[in-house]
């Protein structure tokens, strides 16, 4: 969207109406302090302002005293802002406007407040359109905040900590993902819930089951509490930091004082390392890494030579009663087939169809002789068959019987074998406990010599601050405060470095518990409960890690784009680098953005021009991203921006916005001399700024500057 036309009339020191044809590219409105300038911005942002029709409070302050000081009683004028744009090919127009009209006391009396569209078809015919919606349609109310800004304090949009979230909710492939997050929360809750409500059904572990909730539901309390202390701590770091920066200003010897600080910082940072390093969490390492077990050797030879007999037994008895079941299989098949000391037929001749027609028709066809009800024959040839039945009914069942039916034993021997192939690990426990009181000793004996060297600092910084320029009694209040908020530091920084040790502890003790709660589950709750929670916690993980990289990864375009933007403002001066810093936490994710050297260290003293120079760079990089995400263009508006530059930069900043394709006004002061007359003249200097359109802003001498009735607003086009 380009903005081709401003008209502004009989808006304060908008005397009449003012044109001005704006192009693509970069638009230069210059203005003296007071001539008009500010007004010309403030008009746009009437214009943008969202305000209801009835409400026609305060617009009396709109209007020009001089248009309303010739008008005679009884007649009308109109106060109007109205653009016209191009978006898409498309020439739109909005509107705000009103009637003034003048009672027969002189007073000014308000009606027909109105905000107006028209949009013009592809064919040339125009034809009226809601203001409201021709207004969001072209200047979205979320894009507003990233497109006008009024001096160089607004700049750092990143102040507001929502300003963030409005760039990812609209440039940012992470928005996407915001209501596919919530839902598999959601999802996975509910799954959580109905495996937690089918394992309390099972009475089995439910006192522990219940323990267990209570004790997670305790450290998750911890969690949000140390998550807030360090939030806290955060915050008072940040504020800290800024009342350092305020004191150093009185400081005479600024590099010596940075030098120092840097020697600080660096001596507080290695000293935050080495406590970080030191490992005194011995209680778990009893666990963990299963120091409980450094006098177990001897427990397991115990404990090996009892399984060891154990087995011994086990198998002595399990032979036994294989052979006395060896015995009595023979007795058996003895008493059975060796009788009259004749060689017997295999077994299963005649066949079972044959031996139960014989014995159904009490004859034996095989003798051909009768056996009668109750004779030996019958009863031969029933055992006969019964014989062959049973060897079928093993050949089935294969399996030779036990005496034990159950294998504890053998699981017995296979943890001895496991605690055997371990004892060289646990008979290494006594030097890694050595090694590691060790490590601590020598790294608190290193914080030792740290914390000496940094008292010689802090006590060099002293001396420093004490050549102040400024007067011996707000110098005393200034060193106080200094040392006080240095100290502050060092507290804070301490109580983060704490607050995230104990977050880790919390953690691992809340994994431990899930882990346990989980195991519980899978002996009580229904598997297709337990496989159903798991994919939805599964999808639950790969939404939020899918919305964290895609938000990461718009973060690391914004960075590098500014950065590239920051580097050709600042050419041939200090540049530095842009860093985003991320923090989340439980509210959501914060930004801070700070400007380091090339050696990874914060710059902590930066001057308003740098600081201007890198707000600007991210804004153009903001820009730059809204046409690759949106497939559109907006203008960008800045009034005074730049105050803090010089007439140098300011011409080569000016000709780099000259070279981006999209539509930038800038309001600027510079430019403008007075001669000895004290009259207004544009410097010859910027005949060397490239633009596509320039206006001069003046107000029509003469004027009274104590009456406003004889003000008017002249525009110049360059």
């Amino acid at each position: 969207m380009i903005i081709k036309e401003v008209l502004i009339e009989n808006y304060l020191c908008y005397y009449g109406i003012k044109k001005f044809n704006l192009s693509n590219g970069l638009n230069i409105i210059l203005g003296e302090n007071g001539e008009g300038k500010t007004k010309f911005f403030e008009a746009l942002q009437w214009l943008t302002v969202t305000q209801r029709l009835d409400d026609d409070s305060n617009l009396d302050l709109l209007v020009s005293k001089k248009a309303f000081h010739e008008l005679e009683s009884g007649s009308t004028f109109n106060v109007r802002v109205e653009i016209t744009v191009d978006q898409f090919g498309q020439q739109k127009i909005l509107s705000k406007k009103f009637t003034v009209s003048k009672d027969e006391n002189n007073n000014c009396q308000i009606s027909n407040f109105s905000i107006t569209g028209i949009e013009e078809s592809t064919n040339g015919e125009r034809f009226k359109v809601d203001g409201y919606t021709l207004l969001e349609n072209i200047l979205p109310s979320q894009i507003l905040k990233y497109i006008m800004f009024k001096g160089e304090d607004e700049l750092n949009i990143f102040v507001n900590e929502d300003s963030l979230t409005g760039l990812v909710n609209l440039f940012s492939d992470a928005r996407h993902y915001e209501k596919y997050e919530s839902r598999g929360e959601y999802l996975k809750v509910t799954a959580n819930k109905a495996v937690d409500q089918a394992t309390k059904n099972n009475t089995k572990n439910q006192e522990e089951y219940s323990k267990i909730e209570k004790d997670i539901s305790e450290e998750i309390r911890k969690k949000t509490r140390t998550l807030t202390l360090l939030e806290e701590a955060n915050n008072t770091i940040d504020k800290t930091k800024n009342n350092i920066k305020d004191a150093e200003r009185y400081v005479s010897n600024a590099k010596a004082l940075d030098i120092v600080n840097r020697r600080i910082r660096k001596l507080t940072e290695e000293i935050s390392t080495a406590e970080s390093r030191i490992s005194e969490n011995y209680t778990t390492s009893l666990l963990d890494e299963k120091w409980i077990l450094v006098h177990f050797e001897s427990i397991h030879r115990e404990f090996s030579e009892k399984i060891n007999n154990f087995s011994k037994e086990k198998r002595k008895l399990q032979s036994e009663f294989i052979l006395e079941q060896g015995i009595k299989e023979g007795e058996r098949r003895a008493n059975i087939n060796l009788m009259k000391n004749l060689v017997p037929l295999p077994i299963g001749t005649p066949s079972k169809a044959i031996m139960e027609e014989m014995i159904r028709d009490k004859f034996c066809k095989v003798c051909n002789r009768p056996a009668e009800k109750g004779s030996d024959a019958l009863k031969f040839m029933t055992d006969r068959l019964h014989e062959y039945l049973e060897s079928q009914e093993k050949v089935t069942n294969s399996e030779p019987e036990s005496l034990f039916k159950f294998n504890y034993i053998n699981k017995l021997v296979n943890t001895s074998n496991s605690h055997e192939d371990n004892l060289l690990n646990i008979r290494n426990i006594p030097k890694e406990i050595e090694d590691l009181f060790e490590f601590n000793q020598s790294r608190k004996d290193e914080i030792g010599d740290l914390k000496e060297k940094l008292a010689q600092e802090i006590s060099e910084r002293s001396k420093i601050i004490g050549s102040s320029v400024i007067g011996s009694e707000e110098l005393d209040v200034v060193l106080k405060n200094y040392n006080t908020w240095q100290e502050d530091l060092i507290s804070e920084n301490q109580n983060t470095t704490d607050y995230l040790a104990d977050l880790e502890k919390i953690n691992n003790k809340l994994e431990l518990l899930e882990k346990r709660k989980d195991e519980i589950d899978l002996t009580n709750a229904n598997k297709f409960l337990i496989n159903t929670r798991n994919i939805l916690r599964n999808i639950d993980t790969i939404l939020k890690e899918t919305k964290r990289n895609k938000f990461d990864q718009f973060i690391n375009l914004l960075q590098e784009k500014s950065n590239s933007i920051f580097s050709k403002i600042n050419v041939d001066s200090f540049t530095g680098i842009i860093d985003f810093k991320l923090n989340r936490t439980s509210k959501g994710t914060k930004v801070k953005v700070e400007l380091q050297e090339e050696d990874g260290n914060i710059f902590y003293s930066p001057n308003q021009s740098l600081l201007t120079s890198m707000h600007i760079s991210i804004l153009l990089a903001i820009s730059e991203l809204t046409y690759e995400t949106r497939n559109e263009s907006y203008p960008l508006v800045f009034d005074a921006p730049t105050s803090s530059f010089g007439e140098n930069k300011m011409t080569e900043f000016l000709n780099l916005i000259y070279e981006r394709e999209s539509q930038t006004i800038i309001l600027i002061k510079d430019y403008i001399g007075k001669d000895e007359n004290r009259n207004l003249y544009i410097k010859e200097e910027f005949d060397n700024v490239k633009r596509k359109k320039a206006f001069w802003l003046k107000l029509e001498r003469p004027f009274d500057e104590r009456n406003l009735k004889t003000i008017n607003t002249e525009k110049i086009e360059l």
